[in-house]
């Protein structure tokens, strides 16, 4: 009898993967959704709403993107197969060829940056394709859904434009290597937007069951070379922001599949990265070695929120405390949460900061373990930005205020 009921809990759980998206709260959307509907919304969501509003828009008179549309073509003689170029590698301009690239750490090539290769195109679809699904979402005007859905199947699906399920030819360096497992983080888009989007999609009027079987087939295939790939499993073993991100891309993809397994198995292996990366004192060597470490200190952490998030969600353990050898997740976001502030001063070497990176992040914490840890922060938390944090500012605005409410005192 005991066997049953835990198989029976499991069966459950199992199915609530396939109706509730991995990382975006339901209960912040639907709460989200009926504020703006009754006219009830706080300013800064109002303000959220808007921005995403104009994105939509905007999006909507794009054409349909497809990674056939680079200029480069990739070793493999097939446009369909993913390419991007590292962003921190330059031409050696010792060499009448420039090769073979030398690293600058911190500093961006902007041939990595345009429509020769597919970094930039990739970002910005998945961007477009997220904005346009909550644009459906919470307003329930059909021509976004149809619009996301067109952009799906040209990207996703149609034979001509689809993309192979590999990222072979990630992040490659002219004259070292046409593909290198840092790579791999470029496909955390298909995890943090993606995936999510599609949960949310199925509700369209559009959805047809052939888009549902195509969807999971091309995942199936994208999750079997993230697990099999030895790109990919270097990846994994990345003792850090890369080995974080794997973990969560991984895992909300098999949230997506309901492959309840790979999740737990994604889990402990965050689980493992935290034990690693994180000192006692919340700090994350790996980190604050680069030279935009506030970024990659965020970024590390955003992943592992993240993790923490879906953790949680999926009954699978506690990683927010989480302590095995030093430091914990908690203990990383008690020691980076002041520096929310702008005007307190970052102490380690650095390129450039977006405080308000991290109120998402904060904020997620306080959701999840239904406490007021950091509502001293998130409350002080200013949006108003330049021209050169614009973007940054207003997605951690919009990620704040659209799809991770502030936590509210019972």
């Amino acid at each position: 009898m005991k066997n049953a009921w835990i198989l029976l809990l499991w069966v459950c759980s199992a199915l609530s993967f396939a109706n509730d998206p991995a990382f975006l709260s339901l209960s912040d959307l639907q709460r989200v959704k009926q504020q703006l509907a009754q006219h009830q919304a706080a300013a800064p969501t109002l303000d959220s709403w808007q921005q995403l509003q104009q994105q939509a828009d905007k999006a909507l008179k794009h054409p349909n993107p497809s990674v056939t549309d680079k200029g480069m073509l990739p070793p493999s003689g097939s446009k369909q197969d993913y390419l991007s170029l590292s962003a921190y590698w330059w031409p050696d301009a010792s060499k009448a060829d420039g090769l073979p690239w030398q690293r600058r750490d911190g500093e961006v090539n902007p041939a990595s940056k345009n429509a020769q290769s597919d970094g930039v195109r990739l970002a910005r679809f998945t961007a477009d394709f997220q904005a346009l699904t909550l644009a459906w979402y919470f307003s329930g005007d059909r021509r976004y859904a149809d619009k996301a859905l067109a952009m799906m199947r040209h990207w996703f699906i149609e034979p001509a434009s689809r993309m192979n399920p590999n990222l072979n030819f990630a992040q490659g360096i002219p004259g070292r290597s046409a593909g290198r497992h840092d790579g791999v983080l470029d496909g955390r888009y298909f995890a943090t937007r993606v995936v999510d989007a599609l949960t949310l999609l199925r509700a369209a009027p559009g959805w047809q069951p052939a888009d549902e079987k195509a969807m999971r087939q091309w995942f199936t295939d994208y999750l079997h070379w993230l697990q099999h790939s030895p790109l990919a499993l270097e990846e994994a073993a990345a003792e850090n922001n890369h080995g974080s991100w794997y973990c969560t891309q991984v895992a909300g993809i098999a949230w997506y599949l309901d492959d309840r397994a790979t999740v737990t198995a994604m889990v402990q292996l965050a689980r493992s990265k935290i034990a690693t990366q994180i000192r006692a004192d919340g700090s994350q060597p790996a980190e604050l070695a680069r030279t935009r470490s506030f970024h990659y200190s965020y970024f590390n952490l955003q992943a592992l929120t993240a993790m923490a998030q879906l953790a949680s969600k999926a009954g699978l353990g506690d990683l927010w405390h989480s302590r095995q050898q030093s430091g914990s997740l908690l203990d990383a976001l008690d020691a980076i949460a002041p520096y929310s502030d702008e005007q307190k001063a970052w102490p380690w070497k650095n390129r450039d900061r977006v405080s308000q990176r991290l109120i998402p992040l904060l904020s997620i914490a306080d959701n999840s373990l239904q406490q007021p840890r950091y509502q001293q922060w998130i409350a002080q938390a200013h949006w108003s930005t330049d021209k050169k944090s614009k973007g940054a500012v207003m997605q951690a605005q919009r990620d704040t205020w659209l799809l991770s409410l502030p936590f509210q005192q019972p």
